[in-house]
């Protein structure tokens, strides 16, 4: 196969050693949006006193009510000890609250305050816009032509288990 130059951007700033692998110079370009999104929302939230994950965690409680701090960093796929220091900082911030189980008084159910709702709302929109903006200038029919491309990419992917074997 022909190897395209996907790195003719000037200012890109990628590895030269890169040249000539196209599925390197892929994983680069996806880092660095995913890094552009990421400063882009971590600026928006900078007014609000968050940090980049809390908005997933207000989402996460809002969605669950009265989730447990166990739950939530089950399902968020995150350690007990970052999980604990985040609400830790969002009860501090006066985002959520903990309430003591009726049933079971060891056990605390997270749960938004009305502040935390106005604040997950507000910063759940402005992501929204955020990340509508990411594709502007694109069609439908070219947003759903990049998808398909991506959900190929992330099943090749998906495909690599036991890589070493596969590679």
């Amino acid at each position: 196969k022909e190897l395209l130059d996907l790195n003719r951007k000037e200012d890109c700033k990628m590895p030269p050693v890169l040249k000539g692998n196209n599925g390197a110079i892929l994983q680069w370009k996806m880092r660095n949006i995913s890094h552009g999104r990421m400063h882009v929302v971590t600026d928006m939230l900078s007014e609000y006193g968050l940090y980049y994950t809390h908005p997933r965690i207000l989402g996460m409680i809002h969605y669950r009510n009265g989730a447990t701090q166990k739950e939530l960093a089950d399902e968020m796929n995150t350690s007990p000890a970052a999980m604990s220091a985040s609400i830790k900082r969002l009860q501090k911030a006066g985002l959520i609250e903990k309430i003591s189980d009726a049933s079971d008084f060891r056990i605390n159910k997270i749960k938004l305050t009305e502040k935390g709702l106005r604040i997950h709302d507000d910063t759940f929109d402005k992501t929204m816009a955020i990340d509508r903006r990411m594709l502007d200038g694109f069609t439908a029919e070219e947003t759903a032509e990049l998808f398909a491309y991506l959900d190929r990419v992330q099943n090749n992917i998906d495909k690599m288990e036991g890589r070493e074997r596969n590679l």
